[in-house]
């Protein structure tokens, strides 16, 4: 699989959280290769299933959310400006001057305002509150409003690059990286003859509540899960907790009291066994991903957690190594074909 290409595409589908199903046409699309079924059911949840076509086969479910974080317009202001709400955790500080697209009537381009420096008169350097800000798109107010209403979402513009040989750069990593890990390991089963059906939760709602993975493990009720996510990498300064866990060492691997030790051990195991390169962590009960509440669900699904390193996480431009993609979809596959 080329990781750098199903980043681009994945990257650039919109679907602000809880509005993901602006983007379930183009993700059916780019999908239908992988999946023998596929379906987009409530609240916003995209199912595809890997039936291995075995009698009374057990199901195994790979979790990544779909979802993005972004803004909702609240108001349409005189100068052709919205002002907008933040859905999911807003970084304000990298917003001035930031470039976005509004989801109107039709797409449009906008650009958050920003005070210069020299006009500040000796302000305080502080982050603006989201409040204080603006977006300006060069309309004239009833030409704005014939596009753009109040509900309306607004998302990153942001197109995806390389950094070097080995590094992408772009919006929608958290979490549509992962997604890309998962087609990738469905990709490495082709040929297989494996045991179990795979089903693939791109879950909703993720930034503003673990929604679609509540929704989604409960409707598919799996044997194990493995939840998918993308954790902060370390880089100079950082807290030297996180000092282990670095881009381009592999997928991190969560040991919580919310996850199975015996899947989470089984995964390690295989990474051993098979010269798979892998990191470890320590997360608190709430590991703030999908995968702390399988346990809660229906009877409770025993489930991991791993995750792709990244640097400047709820960003325009999110940073990850594709080796580490790769590593994790060959983890994922080599993973299921133990079972």
């Amino acid at each position: 699989m080329d990781i750098y290409e199903y980043a681009k595409k994945l990257s650039l589908i919109n679907a602000v959280s809880g509005r993901e199903e602006s983007g379930h046409a183009e993700l059916c699309a780019l999908c239908t290769p992988f999946f023998d079924e596929m379906e987009c059911v409530a609240p916003n949840n995209f199912i595809g299933i890997r039936r291995c076509g075995k009698e009374g086969a057990k199901k195994v479910m790979l979790d990544a959310h779909f979802d993005e974080i972004g803004f909702i317009v609240k108001d349409v202001c005189a100068g052709g400006f919205l002002k907008v709400v933040n859905v999911g955790g807003i970084d304000t500080g990298i917003l001035p001057a930031a470039e976005v697209i509004i989801h109107g009537k039709k797409d449009i381009l906008g650009v958050f305002t920003s005070v210069p420096p020299h006009l500040r008169g000796g302000a305080s350097d502080d982050k603006p509150k989201l409040g204080q800000l603006a977006i300006d798109t060069g309309m004239e107010l009833d030409e704005l409003k014939e596009i753009v209403s109040i509900g309306d979402t607004v998302s990153y513009k942001s197109e995806v690059m390389k950094l070097g040989e080995n590094r992408l750069c772009g919006k929608t990593f958290d979490d549509r990286i992962c997604m890309v890990a998962i087609l990738e390991a469905l990709e490495l089963l082709e040929d297989e003859d494996i045991n179990v059906d795979i089903y693939a939760l791109f879950a909703c709602g993720e930034e503003t509540g673990y929604i679609g993975a509540r929704t989604g493990a409960f409707r598919i009720d799996p044997d194990l899960a493995i939840a998918l996510d993308v954790g902060n990498a370390y880089v100079p300064d950082a807290d030297m907790t996180r000092k282990q866990n670095v881009l381009g060492g592999g997928g991190v691997i969560s040991y919580s009291a919310t996850l199975d030790l015996d899947i989470t051990e089984g995964i390690i195991n295989v990474a051993k066994e098979k010269g798979i390169p892998y990191q470890v962590v320590a997360e608190p009960s709430h590991t703030g991903t999908d995968g702390h509440i399988l346990q809660l669900t229906r009877a409770g699904i025993p489930g991991a957690l791993i995750s792709v390193p990244l640097f400047n996480m709820h960003t325009y431009n999110e940073v990850c190594s594709i080796d580490d993609v790769h590593n994790v979809a060959l983890l994922l596959a080599e993973y299921i074909k133990t079972l």
